[in-house]
């Protein structure tokens, strides 16, 4: 017995939909099919029988608008171009009972927000003037949101803002100073964080040591300013202080 999937006529991508259907997409995101010969609408693709959703919110730098008619169109602000296509069905993820990896080890920041508006969002990451927190601090920055980079050097935390803002002016990134391992250091940068930002919706833990020699600690303070130093000083008085107004 012949499946609908045998019955129908083979093309170079299994999304690519037959003619006469649409792909279009709901306000939550609900990504659904019109078939405009039989007049009829269904929830999955026609050819692969996957369900898809994409994100509620459109791509940082997109804007939907409605004529008095009723048609929709989509313009990108940067370069002011236009589409009847919504944006957002670029970033499909498919529905499914078993679990499928979307990212790896050769994934970038920017590839896991890709299609994200993080505008309104407020961001600290610790460490961020270099190595892994600087391009996480970016590809955030790249995609809306504002983001604090808390760092013990003062000139390496404003080329870090620069270079930032070099690939994007308009991008909402500071540098504040924060030294780890001084708790006077700590409690300025939470009194000054508080002074700016009303919330934190993302806090990064990044700042660490690494590539110290193998060694046996001799002492609790020297465990402590290794392993403990973004956990517990960062924990008990960033976010008390930033978040909960806790001195």
């Amino acid at each position: 017995m012949k499946t609908m999937s045998t019955l129908l006529p083979e093309t170079d991508s299994e999304d690519e939909l037959p003619p006469g259907w649409e792909e279009r997409v709901t306000a939550d995101g609900s990504v659904y099919y019109a078939d405009h010969t039989c007049k009829g609408t269904q929830w999955t693709h026609p050819r692969t029988g996957k369900a898809k959703r994409v994100s509620p919110n459109l791509p940082f730098g997109w804007r939907k608008s409605v004529s008095p008619d009723g048609a929709v169109t989509y313009e990108e602000i940067t370069s002011g171009r236009i589409s009847s296509t919504d944006p957002r069905l670029a970033f499909p993820v498919e529905l499914s009972g078993n679990l499928r990896q979307r990212f790896d080890g050769s994934s970038t920041g920017m590839h896991v927000l890709h299609g994200l508006d993080l505008t309104g969002r407020v961001a600290v990451i610790t460490g961020a003037n270099s190595g892994i927190g600087f391009e996480t601090a970016k590809s955030l920055a790249l995609h809306g949101c504002s983001v604090v980079l808390a760092c013990r050097d003062r000139v390496r935390g404003t080329n870090a803002v620069a270079a930032i803002k070099s690939d994007r002016p308009s991008a909402q990134v500071e540098f504040l100073p924060l030294d780890l391992t001084c708790f006077k250091s700590i409690r300025t940068f939470a009194e000054t964080f508080l002074e700016s930002y009303k919330k934190l919706h993302i806090l990064i833990l990044n700042a660490a040591v690494f590539g110290i020699s193998h060694s046996v600690f001799k002492s609790i303070r020297t465990f402590a300013e290794t392993f403990l130093e973004s956990y517990k000083k960062l924990h008990i008085h960033i976010l008390n202080a930033a978040v909960f107004g806790i001195s």
